[in-house]
């Protein structure tokens, strides 16, 4: 949670914002597994602070093959890759890490052949997401129907206000049910939505403030109070870029990014590090479902 809302705090302020803290967490792990020294220990801080090396591994191992795990309603496919230049040796550990505890494929590239990589690491994409994702390295995808199919509600056209002075007609999604779980307090009001498998949930945040998403993003806590919910969300499709090589920097991890990194555990020569992250997400909500799609890159 830390981590997405830290992603959250950091995103351009005023404007519309998807992230997916998961498909960042996941491309970290594959860092990580390959990291030493100072550069393990950034990672380490910020999205497992005060878990070993062995705790690191163990939980995010069991979160992907949780994550992956069937169950009714649900839908979750996690493709981890790592692409390596051909010219690179990659660390039989590290190689055998990452296959075992992340499901992630391996393969070397000549990244001099441009359009020919463009099209394996493309196919890549579009067979394991099934065509959702295309022309991009993929993270994760996530589709889930409703536990109660809002297409018993009413659908009415409303005035949807997303930053001040801009506003645009919608189709909201209405219904008043108690059995929504549901919380408030002073500054803001909590509806989670649960998909059919109900260890699953859309969760949505409102200010009571309007526009005031930024204010309370800082000052999030969990002492709320339980009332009875009248449900109004806009029909949606969100997509949005996020700078997250920024984003990181901001939040303490800095080495991978610099010449200071130490991705020895990866490959040990020449020395290597990341020039850039970035991380693209979109989401869509409708009567029957949410949708929903993430990629993160690190290169």
């Amino acid at each position: 949670m830390d981590l997405g809302l830290n992603m959250l705090r950091l995103s351009p302020k005023n404007e519309a914002q998807v992230v997916s803290p998961l498909s960042v967490i996941f491309a970290l792990a594959l860092v990580q597994a390959g990291a030493k020294g100072g550069t393990r220990s950034q990672i380490n801080e910020v999205i497992s602070k005060g878990a070993t090396d062995d705790e690191f591994v163990d939980f995010y191992s069991n979160l992907a093959n949780s994550t992956l795990s069937p169950s009714s309603g649900v839908q979750t496919r996690i493709a981890n890759a790592f692409f390596l230049n051909g010219k690179y040796s990659i660390d039989e550990q590290y190689n055998d890490t990452i296959t075992e505890k992340y499901s992630s494929k391996v393969e070397a590239l000549d990244f001099g052949q441009i359009k020919h990589s463009t099209e394996i690491i493309n196919e890549f994409v579009s067979m394991t997401t099934e065509g959702k994702i295309k022309d991009f390295i993929p993270e994760d995808i996530v589709s889930a129907k409703w536990e109660e199919d809002s297409a018993d509600g009413s659908i009415i056209d409303r005035t949807f206000r997303s930053i001040e002075n801009v506003q645009k007609e919608m189709e909201f999604l209405n219904e008043r049910d108690e059995s929504r779980y549901n919380t408030e307090d002073e500054e803001m009001e909590v509806l989670s939505l649960r998909y059919k498998d109900t260890s699953s949930a859309f969760n949505i945040i409102l200010p009571k403030k309007m526009f005031g998403l930024d204010e309370l993003s800082a000052n999030l806590t969990r002492d709320t109070d339980k009332p009875e919910p009248t449900i109004s969300i806009p029909k949606m499709t969100v997509e949005t870029d996020f700078d997250l090589k920024e984003a990181l920097i901001a939040m303490g991890i800095e080495d991978m990014f610099s010449a200071s990194a130490d991705l020895t555990g990866i490959a040990e020569s020449p020395p290597l590090a990341f020039s850039d992250a970035t991380h693209k997400a979109i989401v869509e909500v409708d009567e029957g479902r949410i949708a929903a799609a993430a990629v993160t890159i690190l290169r």
